[in-house]
Parts: C-alpha cells; sequence; structure tokens
C-alpha cells in the first residue's frame, strides 16, 4: 500500500507568498508561485521523507492544497 502525505500552500497575504504546511518531517517552502511551490515539493519530498522517515522509503503519494482567502467589496 502506498503511503500518502498531505501538503498544503497557503497564501500569506502580507508577504505575498505560498507557505506549506505538511505532514512530512523537515519540508518547509516558500515561494511567490504555486507552480514554484509544486516545483519545490517534487523536488524536496522525496529528500525529506527518506532523509526524516526512513520506514516510509519507496513510493509514496502527495496530495497538494491550495488555500488563499481574499476579502472582497461588493460592486
Amino acid at each position: 500500500m502506498t503511503r500518502t502525505f498531505n501538503v498544503a500552500a497557503i497564501w500569506d497575504n502580507e508577504a505575498k507568498v505560498f507557505v506549506s504546511q505538511s505532514d512530512i518531517p523537515g519540508l518547509v517552502i516558500e515561494t511567490k508561485t504555486f507552480d514554484e511551490f509544486v516545483s519545490l515539493v517534487d523536488q524536496l519530498a522525496p529528500i525529506m521523507v527518506g532523509d526524516n522517515l526512513p520506514e516510509a522509503r519507496g513510493d509514496f503519494t502527495v496530495h497538494i492544497s491550495a488555500q488563499r482567502n481574499m476579502q472582497l467589496t461588493a460592486a
């Protein structure tokens, strides 16, 4: 059975970046675009899982979700 990890890309409106929340130990990401965020998850998640969760080595799935809250004014 393939293990699944969750990574959330949360928009920090003050800093104007996406920041990560994750159940992968050591995975900390901050990027200006969602595409950059996904690219860094692809690069860093295998390293962090291999280094910090040796029992989880092998294939795994990453579920990436994005959240961005906007305050709007009706016309």
